[in-house]
C-alpha cells in the first residue's frame, strides 16, 4: 500500500513539476537573451508613417443607407481629417494621455515613486523610465468600432477636445449624419491603496439631435493590449480574461500560436452576460468593468518585433466588448458609464474592486484549468504574506516566515504521519517476517500486515495526506510569485529580483551546459537541504527500488528546481529545512506505541534465538545420597 501511495505520489510531483521547470527555463532563457539585446541594442520606439496615423484595424466602412427617417447604420469618415491633439490624466500613481484620434487612451505612464523617489514600476532594474501601458498597442485603449465581416471599422476618428484638466478631460464629435458622440474621461476618488489609484472612469455618450433614428447596435470597445514580457515571451501569462455569465474565463494568448495538436486562431470569442473583461501579462493588466454587462468578448493577436537569437515572433493580444445601443430614437440619447483600471496585478487592489477581478491573478490555475481549491488557498497565501510583509517590510524574509506559519499550523497534520512512518520503518524486520512466512499467499499477507498496523496504530495512507495537502499549497505559490508586481524586483540578500531565478554570478558569453548567462545559487542551497530532508526521511519500505527512488528524488528534481524563481525556491527551501526540524524532533521523541514496537521487536528476535539454537538447559546441582 505504501509503495503504490509513495510511487503515485512521485509520478504526480515530477509531471508538475516538469511543466513548470519547462515554463521556468523558457523565463531564465528569455532573461538572458533580454539582456544581450538591451545590450546590443538599446531599444528604440520609431514614429508612425504619415499613413498610419490612425492606429485601427480596417478601413472606414460605407453608407448603408441614407434616406431620411430610415434606420441607418453609423456610418465613420474616411480618415482624420485633422491634427492630433493630446492630452493627460492621472495622480500621483499614473497618466494617462488621451488623444483626439478616436478620443480614445493612448498610453498609460505608472508614475509612482518610493519614499527614496525611485519609480514603483521601472521599465528595468535600475532604470529612470516608468512602465508605460499599451506603447506599442495597434489599436488604441477604448477606441470605438463596427465590425465589418472580418475588419474592425473606426466608428469616429476626428474629435475636439471640448474640456481639458487633469482629472477630467471630455471630447466631442459629430458624425455625418447627425450623431453626436461624446467621451468623458475622470478620476475616480478614493484612498491610497484602493483601484482608484489606478482608474479612470469614461462615460460614452450618444446624442441624437436630428429625425432620424439610428442602430448602434454591435459596438466595439476596445479595452486595450497585453504585450509579452522579457520574463515571459512565451505567453504563459500573457491572456485575456473576462467574467462572463458569472464565471471566469481564460483566453490564452498561444491560442493564437500553431502547435503540434492545433493550428493558430485568427480570433476567440466568449458571448454571454460580460461582467467585466481584461487583458493582462505577468505582471500588469487592464481591466473594464461596465456598469451595463456587454454581450460579448473578442480576442485577437498582436505581432511584436521578433527577440533576439529567437526564430518565433512574440505575440501579444488584445480585446473587445461588445455593447449594443439598440435604436437611438430622434432626440434622445443613451450612455454607457465604465470604469478602466490599467496598471499593476495587484491583489489586494484588484479585491477591493468586488467583483472578483483578482481572478486575473491565476493563482487557481493549473495546467490550462482554474481550480477553486488552488485559488482558495494562493488568496489565503497572498494575505498571509501581504500582513508578514506589513510588518517586516521585506518580501524575502516574509515568504520565510509565511512558510513558518503554514508549516506550524500543518504540524498535527505531518507530525502524525513522520510518527507512522516511524513506525513502519520500525516494523520493516516483522513485516519482513510475514512477507516470508507467507511467500505463497499475498492475500493472507497482506491480512497478517494490517492486522500489525491497526495492532500499533499505524495507518497506511497517513504519509499521503500531508503530501495532497502540501501539492495545492506549492502550486499556488508557484502561481502568486509569479503573477504578483510586488515581487517584481523585490530585492533579498544577494537576490535583485523574486520573481525570477536569483542569476548570481554571471557568466557572460561562457556556458556550462544549459546553464547560460549566470549561475543561479540559491537552488544548490535547496539541493543541500533535499539532501539532508530525505537521509533524515524515515524509510518506511522493504522495497530496494523505492529506497533508491527517495534516496535519488533531490537529484531529479534538482534540472527543474534550478530554473524556477528564487522566491518559490526560497519557500521550498525553507519548507524542507523546517521539516528537517521535524524529523529530528520525531526521531528524538518515543511514546507509548515506540515503545511497545521495540519490546515486540525483541521478543521476536528471542524467539529467533530459542529456534536456532534450541532451549538452554538448566544448570541444577546433583543431590548427594546421604
Amino acid at each position: 500500500m505504501d509503495k503504490k501511495n509513495t510511487l503515485l505520489g512521485t509520478i504526480f510531483l515530477i509531471a508538475a513539476l516538469g511543466l513548470m521547470y519547462w515554463n521556468s527555463k523558457q523565463m531564465a532563457e528569455a532573461q538572458r537573451r533580454a539582456a544581450e539585446e538591451a545590450a546590443a541594442n538599446p531599444p528604440v520606439i520609431e514614429a508612425p508613417a504619415e499613413d498610419s496615423a490612425a492606429p485601427f484595424f480596417g478601413s472606414p466602412a460605407t453608407i448603408v443607407s441614407d434616406v431620411p427617417g430610415m434606420l441607418q447604420e453609423v456610418v465613420p469618415p474616411p480618415a482624420p481629417t485633422s491634427d492630433e491633439v493630446t492630452t493627460v490624466i492621472g495622480n500621483s500613481y499614473f497618466e494617462a494621455t488621451l488623444t483626439s484620434l478616436g478620443g480614445a487612451i493612448k498610453t498609460v505612464a505608472l508614475i509612482a515613486r518610493d519614499e527614496d523617489g525611485e519609480f514603483v514600476y521601472p521599465i528595468e532594474l535600475d532604470s529612470e523610465e516608468p512602465v508605460v501601458l499599451h506603447a506599442l498597442a495597434e489599436t488604441l485603449p477604448f477606441s470605438l468600432s463596427q465590425l465589418s465581416g472580418n475588419d474592425f471599422r473606426p466608428l469616429a476618428l476626428d474629435f475636439a477636445l471640448i474640456e481639458s484638466s487633469y482629472d477630467r478631460v471630455v471630447f466631442e464629435t459629430s458624425l455625418p449624419q447627425g450623431l453626436v458622440i461624446r467621451r468623458t474621461y475622470e478620476l475616480v476618488e478614493g484612498e491610497d491603496g484602493t483601484p482608484a489609484d489606478y482608474t479612470i472612469r469614461h462615460t460614452l455618450t450618444v446624442l441624437n439631435p436630428g429625425t432620424t433614428d439610428f442602430d448602434l447596435s454591435e459596438l466595439y470597445l476596445n479595452i486595450g493590449t497585453a504585450a509579452p514580457t522579457n520574463a515571459d515571451p512565451y505567453g504563459m501569462d500573457l491572456n485575456a480574461s473576462v467574467n462572463v455569465d458569472g464565471k471566469y474565463k481564460n483566453i490564452a494568448a498561444s491560442k493564437f500560436k500553431s502547435s503540434f495538436f492545433s493550428s493558430a486562431k485568427k480570433r476567440v470569442e466568449r458571448t454571454g452576460s460580460i461582467k467585466w473583461a481584461a487583458v493582462k501579462n505577468q505582471f500588469f493588466t487592464s481591466i473594464v468593468t461596465p456598469e451595463t454587462p456587454g454581450n460579448s468578448l473578442l480576442s485577437l493577436p498582436v505581432k511584436y518585433p521578433t527577440p533576439l537569437k529567437s526564430r518565433k515572433p512574440s505575440i501579444g493580444i488584445t480585446s473587445f466588448i461588445e455593447f449594443d445601443f439598440d435604436l437611438v430614437m430622434a432626440g434622445t440619447s443613451q450612455s454607457l458609464v465604465m470604469d478602466y483600471y490599467s496598471g499593476p496585478k495587484d491583489f489586494n487592489r484588484l479585491k477591493q474592486m468586488g467583483a472578483k477581478q483578482e481572478d486575473v491573478m491565476h493563482f487557481g490555475w493549473f495546467m490550462g484549468m482554474f481550480l477553486g481549491i488552488i485559488a482558495f488557498v494562493g488568496k489565503a497565501l497572498f494575505s498571509l504574506l501581504s500582513f508578514i510583509h506589513g510588518l517586516i517590510g521585506n518580501w524575502g524574509f516574509g515568504i520565510i516566515l509565511m512558510t513558518l506559519v503554514v508549516r506550524l499550523l500543518l504540524w498535527p497534520l505531518t507530525a502524525k504521519a513522520a510518527r507512522s512512518s516511524k513506525r513502519m520503518q520500525e516494523l520493516q524486520k516483522p513485516m519482513a517476517a510475514l512477507k516470508e512466512k507467507f511467500k505463497d499467499s499475498p492475500q493472507k499477507q497482506q491480512q497478517a500486515t494490517l492486522e500489525l498496523f491497526k495492532k500499533h496504530k499505524i495507518n497506511p495512507l497517513s504519509g499521503c495526506w500531508p503530501l495532497l495537502l502540501q501539492f495545492p499549497i506549492f502550486i499556488a505559490m508557484f502561481n502568486l510569485l509569479r503573477n504578483t508586481s510586488d515581487l517584481r524586483f523585490a530585492e533579498f540578500l544577494w537576490i535583485t529580483d523574486l520573481s525570477m531565478p536569483d542569476a548570481s554570478i554571471p557568466l557572460g558569453d561562457f556556458a556550462l551546459g544549459p546553464i547560460k548567462g549566470a549561475i543561479n545559487v540559491l537552488p544548490f542551497i535547496w539541493l543541500v537541504s533535499m539532501w539532508f530532508q530525505m537521509k533524515m526521511m524515515p524509510q518506511p519500505s522493504v522495497d530496494n527500488a523505492q529506497v533508491k527512488i527517495i534516496k535519488y528524488m533531490p537529484f531529479i528534481f534538482f534540472p527543474m528546481t534550478y530554473f524556477f524563481s528564487s522566491g518559490l525556491v526560497l519557500y521550498w527551501t525553507t519548507t524542507n529545512g523546517f521539516s528537517i526540524f521535524q524529523a529530528w524532533m520525531t526521531k528524538r521523541s518515543k511514546d507509548s506505541e515506540d515503545i511497545a514496537i521495540e519490546a515486540e521487536i525483541l521478543e521476536s528476535e528471542e524467539k529467533k534465538t530459542v529456534l536456532k539454537t534450541g532451549p538452554i538447559p538448566s544448570k541444577k546441582k546433583k543431590r548427594k545420597n546421604p
